[in-house]
């Protein structure tokens, strides 16, 4: 199954208001005028920088101003500890609050930031292992994470002495094929370094499958007339130039210098033993039967060696972990998850409790009313404005044509929220006093995975399915559940089971394609097999004759 096209991974661009990100902006900057504060100087420079990436997508004639706002606050960052004197931080807050804005911006949530502890930081680190033919810079961002990106290497070749312009595009085309033009004033931004001798640093979070991003802005700066020897591919990662899909992506790589940021995350001093990747199941469960992961997209995880541990994982920088500290803090404050504590570089600790993962196994009576009061909750603290449902109608719809099954399916949306995202049995905690807990409750909901934002059912799908209910456990805990909320998902679940289990089986088995050859790919397929076999069967019937 590997040559099947699957869709797990769903469009985050969302409309948001103008005004109201220059405000947040503002209000970050303003919190420095009463002390220094790491997380709000983070937070200003992230969303500055998806500020200015939206105007510069939306309205060229004013991007000019957010690229100044952006680069003035990352000049500040590289000074260290944010100092400006009061009078200029005064001066930098006021241009916040006044810069033209459009009404509506489009923008897309910067992964790395939000889900891979990506430190814009890590770009200014970088330039110590760079030595340049000269002392003047140009610097070119990818949009989007490009954007604040760049602002922060330029930032940081300022703070080193020497002369740094910069620029950012947005390459066009298929995925595989992109291509980027300059604008006018760009081109004539590269004209002028050319003849002064300058170097050229392309900067972006990639590459990806295809690393055509990175290949389409240094071609075009070739194009320009610069030589490939003036430019530095900067990324978060050194890609195998070889197994890159773009059409001879590796000779062109080849031809350009890729240096790389350190793969070291930024985190707190007590984070010390690695539990990522899927090292945290050796921990929790007694036997090597564990639940399939897949491992590179997982959230980082440590533990640390206190007297009383505590489990540390990445919850996002800036703005991006607020609400998944919120989120989980919400669900701790209702009794059921564990409390939730901030840390520093965009992590969350939660204590290590005595305690042991559950499995399907483990359904009972109790649990059902666990499973159902926990759903209703979330219905009521967790409602959502947006939810792109013919998104998550066309990916049922693909997965189930990539798997080859003809089944009608009609996700309908009556209840949306910012769903759990993760019911699985080993996600739930019995605590040696008896108390069942959820954790990992505040990051799948919203992040680059399907479904983002969605009908309550989604959760209520998930828990049946991957709890293995049998219809009677089913047709109680939808009872339970209506009872605890007064929401009747009886005529919507049989869908929402359909659409859930092929997104499992799509994930599954795309998870186990890029992990071929490892022992989790053989538990990745299994898993597959087993959600593909759920929608095959419940294809002629309701899932009430599971």
């Amino acid at each position: 199954m590997s040559a099947l096209n699957l869709l797990v991974f769903r469009e985050d661009r969302r409309y948001v208001s103008g005004k109201q990100l220059r405000t947040a902006v503002a209000a970050q900057l303003e919190q420095q005028l009463s002390g220094y504060s790491p997380d709000s100087s983070i937070n200003a420079l992230l969303l500055a920088g998806e500020l200015e990436c939206g105007i510069a997508d939306a309205e060229s004639s004013i991007a000019r101003a957010a690229q100044s706002l952006t680069e003035q606050i990352a000049d500040a960052l590289m000074r260290g500890r944010f100092s400006l004197q009061p009078s200029a931080l005064k001066t930098l807050v006021a241009s916040a609050k006044f810069l033209p804005v459009p009404e509506q911006l489009t923008i897309s949530t910067p992964e790395g930031f939000a889900y891979y502890a990506l430190h814009p930081l890590a770009y200014a680190d970088v330039l110590n292992r760079i030595s340049f033919s000269s002392k003047n810079l140009v610097v070119a961002g990818i949009r989007s994470i490009g954007t604040t990106l760049s602002a922060v290497t330029a930032a940081a070749a300022r703070a080193r002495g020497m002369e740094a312009q910069r620029f950012t595009v947005r390459p066009q085309g298929h995925p595989y094929n992109r291509r980027t033009e300059f604008s006018s004033e760009h081109l004539g931004i590269v004209e002028n370094a050319i003849a002064a001798g300058n170097n050229f640093l392309i900067v972006d979070e990639g590459p990806g499958l295809s690393g055509s991003s990175f290949l389409s802005v240094a071609e075009a700066l070739e194009r320009a007339g610069v030589s490939a020897d003036k430019i530095i591919l900067i990324s978060s990662h050194q890609p195998n130039a070889d197994a890159l899909c773009s059409q001879d992506a590796a000779e062109r790589w080849k031809r350009y210098r890729c240096v790389p940021v350190n793969a070291e995350a930024r985190k707190p001093a007590e984070a010390v033993k690695f539990i990522g990747g899927g090292e945290w199941r050796s921990r929790f469960f007694a036997t090597a039967d564990w639940p399939a992961t897949w491992t590179s997209f997982e959230r980082l995880k440590y533990l640390s060696e206190e007297t009383k541990p505590r489990l540390h994982k990445f919850a996002g920088l800036g703005h991006y972990g607020e609400n998944v500290f919120t989120r989980e803090l919400k669900v701790a404050e209702a009794g059921f998850g564990p409390s939730p504590r901030k840390e520093i570089h965009g992590f969350v600790s939660y204590p290590l409790m005595n305690g042991r993962a559950l499995s399907a196994s483990d359904l009972s009576p109790a649990i059902l009313v666990r499973l159902a009061e926990y759903c209703a909750f979330r219905l009521q603290s967790f409602p959502a404005d947006l939810a792109n449902l013919n998104s998550l109608q066309q990916m049922a719809e693909h997965n189930l044509q990539q798997f080859g099954v003809e089944t009608p399916i009609e996700v309908r949306l009556e209840h949306p929220v910012i769903a759990d995202g993760h019911m699985q049995p080993h996600e739930w905690l019995q605590t040696k006093g008896g108390q069942l807990l959820k954790t990992d409750s505040g990051s799948h909901g919203d992040d680059h995975f399907f479904p983002g934002p969605t009908d309550i059912a989604w959760d209520l799908a998930g828990a049946i399915v991957e709890w293995q209910m049998t219809a009677a456990q089913m047709h109680e805990f939808l009872e339970l559940y209506h009872r605890a909320s007064g929401d009747n998902a009886g005529t919507r679940i049989d869908d929402s089971i359909r659409a859930y289990a092929i997104f499992r089986a799509a994930y599954c088995q795309m998870a186990a394609n890029a992990m071929h050859g490892s022992a989790e790919e053989i538990r990745l397929q299994k898993a597959s097999a087993k959600f593909l076999d759920i929608v095959k069967r419940t294809k002629a019937a309701s899932v009430a004759g599971l």
